[in-house]
């Protein structure tokens, strides 16, 4: 493990940033002095943010590691300043313990805190159920539908009344395939302006309400997974007054981009599901003030270049975020939430949601931190990004804010 003095440093403490400091940590753990020799980094003032927690990250290896890898993706979470994810591949579902013992393997080894869902169903199929009690005592982190769609609502039952027995969280992407039918912009007026198929809330809302209503139903607790609509948001409301154990998160995508941002075509803005308006995209910002959204999730997705090269329409949907997701939210969050709340949103509560040990900057304790200056700047260029992708809308902008380095799984730089 490095050892590394930080000098100058503004340490997020109780909830508040602390006036400028030194932060010693040793063995990956912080003390109180270090050892004589240890190397001294001077950050003028930077910001030391307990490091990052990412919702809905897909590596895609081993059955698609032509795209992406795991030391791909570690090195992203390196970069970008995080220490844990919570893992879901919707091309490796994880439905039988002997993919688990295999990806926990995978995953375990480089000392990041990566929790991993469960399929709900075998392969995603929707046909038999996944073995989800030996994968709750194997130790997974809860069940997905791998972002597809989850069959019918019989067969929804009996998956949640299955999964039930294990007391695990249920993590879904409401989307009815058969509404969308093929579209790749929301809905709306901009839809029709450039002539491209559009995908109504109601692709959102329908599958939700009867997730919601199954959850009430059968007492099975449910994270929804990349709110993107103010009916949505409603409907979440509406479910947790009726005492509906329901968390949800949204996609930073869905924060930052709206669907009259699609005109230019950037085919790293084919997003499943698609950016929807600025009323909703303004509602999603709401839902996070007042608590209706827990997390702002990753959902870092790798795609190739050839697959993004290509006209808007045929493009493979996804987007890669993690070595750029702070420098992109920060000051907007703090501008919009605080300080306190921008923190929680990045690091806590996506950790909480998936069952993580949440980290903080405290003598004594692991090391896990990301530094970072809020008034330089990061030029995203190929160059950022980890692997052999660059799908990312941010691609050749400048954005308010700037990594300096990161202390994760025992690392510093």
């Amino acid at each position: 493990m490095d050892n590394v003095i930080l000098k100058n440093v503004r340490p997020f403490v109780n909830g508040n940033f602390e006036a400028a400091t030194t932060i010693s940590i040793v063995d990956g753990v912080f003390r109180d002095s270090a050892p004589e020799g240890t190397p001294v980094v001077d950050v003028n003032g930077a910001l030391a943010i307990p490091a990052l927690f990412a919702l809905g990250i897909d590596f895609q290896e081993p059955k698609r590691d032509d795209i992406y890898t795991y030391r791909d993706g570690f090195r992203a979470m390196h970069r970008g300043g995080f220490y844990g994810g919570l893992y879901e591949s919707t091309a490796n579902p994880v439905d039988g313990i002997q993919r688990l013992v295999a990806e926990k393997a995978a995953l375990g080894y480089q000392g990041y805190d990566i929790r991993v869902l469960g399929a709900i169903n075998q392969n995603y199929e929707a046909k038999a159920l996944a073995e989800m009690c030996e994968l709750a005592d194997g130790g997974v982190a809860g069940f997905g539908d791998g972002n597809k769609a989850f069959g019918s609502m019989r067969f929804l039952r009996l998956c949640l009344e299955y999964g039930a027995m294990t007391k695990k969280r249920f993590f879904f992407l409401p989307y009815d395939y058969s509404l969308a039918h093929g579209g790749y912009v929301n809905e709306g007026n901009f839809s029709d302006m450039i002539g491209m198929k559009g995908v109504p809330e109601q692709a959102e809302t329908l599958p939700l309400f009867s997730l919601l209503e199954m959850s009430r139903w059968l007492g099975v607790p449910m994270h929804i997974k990349q709110v993107t609509s103010k009916s949505a948001l409603n409907l979440i409301r509406r479910a947790r007054e009726m005492g509906v154990d329901v968390t949800c998160d949204v996609d930073i995508h869905h924060l930052l981009f709206c669907d009259e941002e699609v005109a230019t075509l950037n085919t790293s803005l084919n997003l499943h599901p698609p950016v929807r308006s600025s009323d909703d995209r303004d509602a999603l910002w709401q839902g996070l003030a007042d608590g209706t959204i827990q997390a702002v999730s990753i959902n870092h997705f790798p795609v190739h270049r050839e697959d993004k090269e290509v006209n808007f329409e045929d493009a493979v949907p996804g987007a890669i975020s993690l070595e750029i997701a702070l420098p992109a939210l920060w000051n907007r969050l703090t501008e919009r939430l605080g300080e306190k709340r921008a923190v929680e949103v990045l690091s806590s509560k996506p950790a909480e949601i998936a069952g993580a040990d949440v980290v903080s900057l405290a003598p004594g304790k692991k090391a896990s931190l990301v530094v970072f200056d809020p008034n330089g700047v990061t030029d995203v260029t190929s160059k950022t990004f980890a692997g052999g992708v660059e799908n990312s809308p941010f691609l050749g902008q400048t954005l308010s804010g700037k990594i300096l380095g990161s202390y994760v799984a025992g690392i510093w730089g």
